[in-house]
């Protein structure tokens, strides 16, 4: 769980300033439709504010991906409820309020009013005396393209200070069984070219070097004419952004163009996140994945033999309904041969409104699923030091991004990522180093997520390569 925060901002004098709260859970996805409902918030005099105490408006900006995003949002919204008595609005917005409808309204939460994502600029209205309402439509057009977050708007949201995500695609097509996204988000649809350019070049203006792009399939952007290639291409012509990263794709939407980008343009930068979900065929086309293991590594292939010390992470699922101990010994067998620097893993869990609760019975017993899990999480511990330290003793360009937790005044600790996005601390104890400089470190040694190296020197600016 995250908390939006903004800087305090003076009111119009269309009437009197508002103040409101809103606080984030789940992905960076939701963090950015923070930012939309902060900056239509603002059009509408209110204020940010830091606690929500001090608020007249508090929004909980939610997730429905697992379980225990629902259990915090229900128990936060509990320890609001002493602010409702106070005469304070109280609503839940995003991909929970959306899923989970009837739950959040019959529970006998402190609750004014809930939202899906479709609907931020509904949320306007509860601060000037709107007493209750749902508002939950899907929209086939809406991107909010036309509420551009601000550079001052990403930064109050984050401590890295060169880091920033952009939206340029919203909702999904594939309908993966597990998945809910299609129900709380809707339909594919993609902001247009020229804004995502007018973004990020606004973002390289106030002081942005790295942005990653978003989206719920992100790598099947498609604005008119203008794949997700030609909007990658468009960003290195028409702007000045240093990093160009990208979450969360589909392995289907992968053509070799994408790839062969990759390779050439040092700003498109070499990681690639490609989800596997499961390595058994059979879980697989359970999922509706429409891909086999070995279509799969066959795509793992084609980045490794093309684009140069490629970092690959993914998405992992154990005890889907039906997998079997032999599906999930193919599984381990996958990612044995994908070699995954990092992976993100789950034990399934039922979400309402999915196919694969409508269709399958949640079979996997739990403990049998936390065997599976923890066996998995430790094989690839393991993978992710060693691919770690085979960077021993070399000398890696690290783009600076913050001063390290451990960082004191009598030793001082940066923390950077290498182009793969690898994560490298290193300590400076003679030299002057500034957020946002590259420099080169030489690697001693090395964790499962982490490269700690010793401050070589100060590395000249990569030339901003165009297409």
């Amino acid at each position: 769980m995250s908390t939006q925060q903004t800087q305090n901002r003076a009111p119009s004098k269309k009437s009197t300033a508002k103040k409101f709260y809103i606080e984030t859970f789940g992905c960076q996805m939701n963090e950015y439709d923070s930012l939309i409902l902060t900056k239509l918030l603002e059009k509408e005099n209110g204020i940010s504010t830091r606690t929500p105490e001090q608020a007249d408006l508090i929004v909980l900006n939610t997730c429905a991906v697992r379980e225990k995003a629902h259990t915090k949002v229900y128990n936060r919204l509990r320890s609001l409820e002493y602010l409702q008595k106070k005469g304070k609005k109280i609503g839940v917005i995003g991909c929970m309020a959306q899923n989970l409808r009837e739950e959040l309204l019959y529970e006998n939460l402190p609750l004014d009013f809930i939202a899906g994502p479709d609907s931020l600029r509904e949320i306007g209205q509860y601060l000037h005396g709107k007493e209750a309402g749902t508002h939950l439509t899907l929209s086939k057009t809406e991107t909010y393209e036309d509420v551009i977050p601000t550079v001052e708007h990403h930064l109050n949201n984050t401590e890295n200070k060169i880091t920033a995500f952009v939206t340029i695609q919203r909702g999904c097509n594939n309908f993966c069984t597990f998945c809910v996204v299609p129900y709380t988000r809707g339909r594919e649809r993609s902001r247009s070219v020229q804004s995502i350019v007018q973004e990020v070049q606004n973002l390289v203006d106030g002081g942005i070097q790295t942005v990653v792009l978003l989206g719920q399939n992100v790598n099947s952007y498609r604005y008119q004419d203008t794949d997700f290639v030609g909007l990658v291409k468009a960003l290195l012509n028409h702007t000045d952004i240093e990093r160009i990263y990208f979450t969360s794709p589909h392995p289907k939407d992968y053509p070799m163009e994408l790839i062969e980008l990759m390779a050439e343009n040092p700003r498109f930068c070499n990681q690639a996140h490609i989800p596997l979900q499961s390595g058994s065929d059979s879980v697989l086309k359970r999922m509706k994945r429409n891909y086999t293991a070995k279509e799969f590594l066959s795509l793992i292939q084609r980045f490794r033999e093309t684009v140069e010390d490629v970092a690959i992470s993914t998405d992992v699922i154990v005890g889907f309904p039906g997998e079997t101990e032999e599906d999930f010994q193919q599984t381990l067998e996958v990612m044995e041969k994908a070699e995954f620097d990092s992976a993100f893993m789950f034990a399934y869990s039922e979400r309402k409104g999915t196919i694969a609760r409508k269709r399958f019975i949640d079979d996997v017993p739990e403990e049998v699923k936390k065997r599976r899990l923890n066996q998995m999480i430790d094989l690839q511990l393991k993978r992710s030091k060693a691919k770690n330290e085979a960077y021993v003793g070399k000398t890696v360009s690290v783009l600076v991004e913050a001063e390290a937790k451990r960082s004191s005044q009598q030793n001082p600790q940066f923390v950077g990522k290498m182009r793969n996005a690898r994560k490298v601390v290193f300590p400076t104890p003679n030299e002057k180093v500034t957020i946002g400089d590259y420099v080169n470190v030489q690697i001693d040694s090395a964790s499962s997520v982490t490269l700690f190296g010793n401050f070589i020197g100060k590395a000249e600016k990569p030339t901003l390569k165009r297409v």
